[in-house]
């Protein structure tokens, strides 16, 4: 079945790139990352922004939101993390962990791990308690664009700009293995909510699916025009997303893997520039996405 796709509307107030979306402080919000040095909060319900905002000195990459603390995880361009406490109202962390960007920030609620990777080749492990580091590891000579962790939280997979992904034991962290799952660079991978799969997204705008076993190629799509940015699974529906330098979204069938649908500029007054990030919301029905054109715009899938 194909889905029907609506633009409910577009979120405006950045004034740089938005590189990144996630889970806001509440089910109806969802945290923006920008250029402009800003980490926004907006309301889908309503469409709106919201009252809360963060301005930092350096241009942010990712967020996230600690909801068992109820602190706000930043990551910079300038190779910062920092720990905002939301209940007192301040930063309690400042670490400078690299010289270069932090693009993912993972959590383990199991385990209360941080997960960090970074533009500079490295991943990084936090305490979750208090925020102190455990390891670095140096994975690559070029970027890690994303991080994921298994269903259990057993393994963690990381993305390279070798193309390569890259296994690693949650607990030990210890690198399982390491294969090449894209070409040129692999940029972005999600775990299949139901099937023993893994996709990757690449450089090469491959949209690459694995048994999560013995790490076999189960399908290859070429599924953009240029490189792939992201992929979200639409938990509740039965489709997944991708994103891509292209100035599109893709929907595609979480089963059958099959494409069903293209949101672009000109049937549905989508995005001008490359689409960076996707987050869905299950409560609202909703589809937000975000790129570097400084829009943030939420589609009604149905």
């Amino acid at each position: 079945m194909i889905p029907i796709v609506t633009k409910r509307t577009e979120l405006k107030g950045h004034v740089g790139a938005v590189y990144s979306l996630s889970q806001g402080l509440s089910d109806d919000m969802v945290l923006s990352a920008s250029g402009d040095k800003f980490v926004a909060q907006w309301n889908i319900e309503t469409g709106k922004p919201d009252t809360f905002s963060v301005k930092m000195q350096a241009i942010v990459y990712a967020t996230f939101y600690l909801k068992e603390q109820n602190k706000l995880l930043v990551g910079t361009a300038a190779g910062s993390f920092h720990v905002f406490d939301l209940q007192e109202k301040k930063e309690v962390k400042n670490l400078v962990l690299d010289s270069k960007g932090i693009f993912a920030i993972q959590y383990s609620s199991l385990r209360k791990k941080i997960f960090l990777a970074t533009e500079g080749g490295k991943l990084i492990v936090l305490d979750a308690k208090d925020f102190l580091v455990e390891k670095i590891i140096n994975v690559s000579k070029l970027k890690l664009r994303s991080c994921c962790l298994g269903a259990e939280e057993t393994i963690l997979y990381v993305t390279d700009g070798t193309g390569d992904l890259h296994v690693f034991n949650a607990q030990t962290l210890e690198r399982i293995h390491s294969f090449s799952a894209n070409k040129l660079s692999c940029n972005i991978v999600a775990v299949h909510p139901s099937e023993a799969w893994i996709l990757t997204g690449g450089r090469d705008a491959y949209l690459n699916v694995y048994d999560v076993k013995n790490y076999q190629l189960v399908k290859s799509i070429p599924a953009h025009n240029y490189a792939i940015y992201d992929i979200k699974f639409l938990t509740g529906t039965n489709y997944f997303a991708t994103a891509s330098r292209d100035k599109t979204v893709k929907l595609w069938g979480a089963q059958s893997l099959d494409f069903l649908l293209r949101i672009n500029k000109e049937q549905y007054e989508g995005h001008t520039h490359s689409v960076n990030s996707l987050f869905w919301s299950q409560k609202n029905n909703c589809l937000v996405s975000a790129g570097d054109d400084r829009r943030i715009i939420l589609w009604n899938i149905e």
